[in-house]
């Protein structure tokens, strides 16, 4: 059949279109915000349960848009679906607003992977698809899409999805009803389940369980099943029913379920015997997959991790965007990024987060799992990812409080997501539990001090902090081969006022008093000025950079760099500066070590207070500045050294002989040896 004939588009109509939907997902969005508020009392939530158990395969947000419109919908599909199905939607009838992702799906050939926004595809309305049809009157559409063709959620718009009433046409299939069993039992199955049930507390009974085969009462800790069925359909209820099945939930007695999705207890005793009710159909393959999924588990050192992917800097708010492999800002990032500077987070915090995300955001797609379909085990894997293989540039994995440090990014993340209702139900990364299950420190006594706690399942122990600083030789052979005098004064400066590197690279002109020999950074925490003292030495190295500087009219930073174009001086590019005085001398010195060579210098002045130095530092709290009172490796081992060579120097004593005075003399002379023994 020939192409069907469109009529051209011009930019007027095209925005009113866009203009038209942006409002109709605009009313959907508050009419679901109205629904969500109205979640007040028990009886709205059973309302609600109502609806999500006839819809399970719909999100949160679309069984509350469906209870809204049509709280007594008992299928619901789109309208090819319904047509696939040999029905059609009566004339009149209104659908049902639901929000359905427009996914991005890379075109067949193109090796760019260049993606098109298809709000039709086959991600895009799964209630609109013809394969997405109710498979009963009591079970809605299912809302998750086929992955198969691949895809990136983009955005979302508004579909429509008709209830079973709405339509007319062919009976919907109905799916086969669990019968009860009659008969007998398999000889001594009913002892040995009761027998069980027993081991666990429980105690068995026959009697009246009203609407129910068989109910738990955890009260009295009986398990009863009805008195009016056959012995196969109790033996079968006792060993199957959920409700009757007081069992620890691990693989093999509550990780199968049957085709009615109950979880089977035991270890398929019952199953081989034939005395269920429920569709088996498919559970010995089930079971083979969980065998063999559990014995090729996730091999974290053979990942290969794509290189995909940045954060990077815009004008409009947040001003930090995490972005996927296709150059698009990840929405769920920038909102999270959005609420963080709400509460005050500084620009360089929302980069440090966006770059810890972005180690989460490739290693999830190197296992090929969404970021709302993350658990517990992506995370265990990501935590032994990072300490087993690590960046590319390093031998080893990384360090524990960079472990630490994304644990905690993706945790404040997915908390921040599950706030707004959306990702897993269960935060990925698990909170440190206290012994009687309430938060750890959530009830601190103020005046005493926090005690450590238990450390949370996945953080690493973190080694002892000792500061690492530069001796006074070692400090003299880097400077002696820094390139030029803005890189000797930049090493003066950090030295001399203990700023830290990203405060001083930001000083600008208008902060620099010679006269007053101070320098004005902001500090990183609070954003607050503070005027540093700083050296001598380091303001001459400054003057001899600024007369050799090529300065762009109206630039206001300090720091420029040395080629063109001249720009400020970055903190890779400082970084970058410090390995090669590195690599000429053999040493591995970082940035922050000059701060901690500074704040060294200074403890080790008696005419300085510990307080003072913790004003020159900006720590918050003293304790962080007592850490630098520790004495360091190499001065014990040298004064330990002195002492023995003190001891081995000194001359060995001569023994006192003891006083004869008071001894007679033949009591000496039998002591000593000399005289007649009688």
């Amino acid at each position: 059949m020939p192409p069907r004939y469109r009529r051209p588009v011009g930019p007027a109509e095209r925005a009113r279109r866009e203009q038209a939907t942006a409002d109709k997902l605009t009313a959907l969005h508050e009419r679901l915000a109205e629904q969500v508020a109205a979640l007040r009392s028990g009886e709205d939530w059973r309302r609600w349960l109502d609806v999500a158990r006839r819809f399970h395969g719909y999100s949160f947000n679309n069984t509350l848009l469906i209870a809204a419109q049509r709280p007594d919908a008992t299928a619901v599909a789109g309208y090819e679906a319904w047509k696939a199905l040999g029905r059609q939607v009566t004339k009149g009838e209104r659908g049902l607003q639901i929000l359905a992702p427009v996914v991005r799906r890379p075109r067949a050939g193109d090796d760019a992977a260049a993606a098109a926004a298809e709000p039709g595809g086959t991600d895009a309305d799964p209630a609109e698809r013809a394969g997405a049809a109710p498979s009963g009157a009591a079970s809605g559409t299912k809302e998750k899409g086929d992955r198969r063709g691949g895809g990136q959620v983009t955005g979302w718009r508004v579909a429509y999805v008709w209830d079973v009433s709405a339509t007319s046409g062919e009976p919907l299939p109905t799916p086969p009803r669990p019968r009860l069993l009659a008969g007998q039992a398999p000889p001594g199955l009913w002892e040995a389940l009761t027998r069980v049930v027993g081991e666990r507390g429980f105690t068995v009974a026959r009697g009246d369980c009203g609407a129910a085969n068989g109910w738990t009462d955890y009260a009295t800790r009986t398990v009863r099943v009805r008195a009016d069925v056959d012995a196969a359909q109790a033996v079968k209820t006792l060993a199957h029913d959920p409700l009757t099945a007081p069992s620890p939930r691990v693989r093999g007695v509550l990780g199968e379920r049957c085709g009615y999705g109950a979880p089977v207890v035991g270890v398929f005793v019952w199953f081989w015997l034939g005395v269920c009710s429920g569709r088996f159909d498919g559970l010995q393959k089930e079971r083979r997959m969980g065998e063999q999924e559990q014995a090729t588990a996730r091999e974290v050192t053979r990942l290969l991790i794509p290189v995909v992917g940045r954060v990077a800097q815009v004008e409009k708010s947040p001003g930090t965007v995490l972005l996927d492999a296709s150059g698009i800002p990840v929405a769920e990032v920038s909102e999270f990024f959005r609420t963080m500077l709400a509460s005050g987070a500084s620009t360089s915090s929302l980069r440090s987060y966006g770059l810890a995300l972005l180690r989460w955001w490739r290693f999830l797609a190197a296992v090929d799992v969404a970021w709302e379909r993350a658990s517990r085990v992506e995370a265990r894997d990501f935590v032994l990812w990072m300490r087993l293989v690590g960046p590319a540039s390093r031998s080893a994995g990384y360090a524990p409080a960079t472990i630490n440090h994304a644990l905690a990014v993706v945790k404040m993340f997915y908390a921040d997501r599950l706030a707004a209702g959306g990702g897993p139900l269960v935060n990925p990364v698990p909170n440190a539990a206290h012994r009687d299950g309430r938060r750890v420190q959530a009830h601190h006594n103020p005046m005493h001090p926090f005690a450590p706690g238990v450390r949370a399942p996945l953080r690493q122990k973190l080694p002892e902090r000792v500061p690492r600083s530069l001796p006074d030789h070692l400090f003299d052979a880097l400077f002696a081969v820094m390139g030029s005098d803005r890189d000797r004064a930049l090493l003066a400066f950090y030295v001399s006022t203990g700023a830290r590197a990203s405060e001083l690279l930001g000083v600008t002109l208008d902060r620099v008093d010679p006269g007053e020999q101070r320098i004005g950074v902001r500090r990183k925490g609070s954003g607050r000025l503070q005027w540093l003292p700083a050296s001598a030495d380091a303001f001459v190295w400054l003057r001899l950079y600024e007369q050799q500087a090529q300065r762009p009219e109206g630039e206001p930073a300090l720091w420029l760099t040395r080629r063109r174009p001249v720009r400020a001086l970055t903190y890779s590019a400082t970084r970058r500066m410090l390995q090669r005085a590195n690599a000429a001398v053999g040493t591995e010195w970082t940035l922050h070590d000059l701060r901690h060579t500074a704040a060294q210098r200074m403890i080790d002045d008696p005419a300085l207070s510990l307080s003072d130095v913790q004003w020159v530092l900006g720590h918050a709290h003293l304790t962080t500045t007592q850490l630098y009172l520790r004495p360091r490796a190499e001065e014990v081992v040298e004064r330990v050294l002195d002492h023995h060579r003190a001891r081995g120097e000194k001359p060995a004593a001569l023994p006192v002989l003891p006083d004869g005075s008071g001894y007679r003399p033949e009591v000496l002379d039998v002591l000593l040896g000399g005289g007649s023994r009688g």
